[in-house]
């Protein structure tokens, strides 16, 4: 009996690794006395089961290669301190926080790409803290900057411009989309919990998934178009999704004339979709996106719930609904006749913005709300240049100029993790 306790015993701490930027070393073995440096190294080496705790630092990759692939079920557990004795996400964290260099090495369309395969296996991420705002390119030209907001407008992807925690580099591109990707992972359960995902080119979780995927006690501040976009993967089947004490604000939109996308969290084909107990608010087009429809008899079977959860300054609408033209738009009290959404009880509509005092970033908040797109044209078809090009037998050109007064600018990272815990029985609390 003694002989199989050991074994048992060797079995469990060999399941166990630790990884630490500050202590580690990756030629060491993964032990608490001789920890990885980085958590890419890691996951590489560890065998599918495994357990990861991550102490304290930023990890983006080998070699600062701008994102972290997971080809196997693991589970990864940040905010460590560097001897692993305490545990707290807030004071110890653990960042993945890629610099505008890594932008030219990084591989593929996440920061965190999980492509695991394993039918019986779990799937956990717990305790990191994902930030792209320093790796994102703002407008050279400082346009789109309100007074008090940190940096200038976001520029669209492939496009260069300044960007750096300082905003003092040139020449910066923004690349990766999604600050977790799902590549289909084929896995039992997966767990995302006590994450942040703040300045997310696109999305801050999207992507295809073959498993029930919980993601819970998360914040999601300024995922340019959609906080959580997620799919199912079984055309057989439904996938489920519980997205849950979460904080999502500030989604913008897919371009800056603030006429697509900009959602909270999007009920997608393919899924059953339960969003409880969450904090919605501040998106360009509306908090929840429940226009996608399935074909006819697998849309009568979709469960699209939304209960506990509180609304506040959406900009056209708390939900949208397929019809009515291009998108029907309803708010919190119009959720009892909206029969897309199979489950409406609890929620609500914030009344009192106080709650947030000390909490918000005021200057963004006030940004946001006053946002504005304007187009100017500038046509004159007896212009010299026009009359030129009618007597070839050209068409005559006039010019369009654009202004927005924000898009996406990058939201402080500080004032991002104030959001944990912001209000009581809503949204992502303080991580225990």
């Amino acid at each position: 009996m003694l002989a199989v306790a050991v074994l048992f015993a060797m079995t469990i701490s060999a399941q166990t690794y630790y990884v630490s930027k500050d202590t580690g070393s990756n030629r060491g073995d993964g032990s608490k006395e001789k920890p990885y440096k980085n958590l890419q190294k890691a996951i590489d080496m560890v065998p599918e089961g495994a357990t990861i705790y991550v102490a304290q630092g930023n990890y983006f990759g080998m070699l600062d290669a701008g994102n972290i692939n997971i080809n196997k079920c693991v589970k990864i557990y940040g905010g460590y301190n560097t001897d692993f004795t305490q545990r707290d996400i807030l004071k110890y964290r653990t960042l993945v926080q890629p610099t505008a260099e890594s932008n030219g090495t990084a591989k593929g369309n996440g920061t965190m790409i999980i492509t695991c395969n394993n039918p019986s296996g779990e799937m956990v991420i717990d305790g990191l803290l994902f930030d792209r705002g320093n790796s994102i390119s703002y407008n050279v030209r400082g346009e789109g900057k309100p007074e008090g907001v940190e940096s200038p407008m976001m520029n669209p992807i492939g496009v260069g411009g300044i960007g750096g925690p300082n905003l003092d580099q040139q020449s910066v591109l923004t690349t990766e989309t999604r600050e977790i990707q799902l590549q289909n992972p084929n896995c039992k359960t997966m767990i995302i919990r006590n994450c942040a995902f703040v300045n997310a080119p696109n999305y801050g979780v999207g992507g295809q998934f073959h498993c029930d995927l919980t993601i819970d006690n998360c914040i999601f501040i300024n995922c340019r178009m959609i906080a959580c976009d997620v799919w199912g993967g079984d055309g057989q089947k439904y996938m489920t999704v519980h997205f849950t004490n979460n904080t999502v604000l500030f989604a913008w939109s897919r371009l800056r004339d603030f006429d697509d996308m900009g959602y909270g969290f999007r009920y997608n084909n393919g899924t059953h979709s339960y969003v409880d107990h969450c904090i919605i608010g501040c998106c360009i087009y509306a908090g929840l996106d429940r226009a996608r429809v399935d074909y006819k008899d697998k849309e009568a079977q979709k469960v699209a719930t939304t209960t506990n959860n509180m609304f506040f300054c959406n900009r056209r609408a708390d939900a949208a609904l397929a019809g009515g033209g291009k998108f029907l738009m309803i708010n919190v009290d119009q959720f009892e006749d909206a029969e897309p959404l199979t489950e409406i009880d609890g929620c609500v509509s914030l009344k009192d913005p106080k709650v947030f005092n000390g909490k918000l970033n005021e200057a963004y908040l006030k940004g946001f709300i006053n946002a504005t797109y304007s187009e100017t044209a500038n046509y004159d078809p007896n212009s010299a240049n026009n009359q030129f090009r009618a007597a070839l037998g050209l068409n005559k050109q006039g010019t369009i100029n654009s202004k927005v007064s924000m898009f996406a600018n990058r939201y402080p990272f500080e004032d991002a993790l104030k959001l944990f815990g912001a209000v009581k029985g809503y949204g992502a609390q303080l991580p225990k």
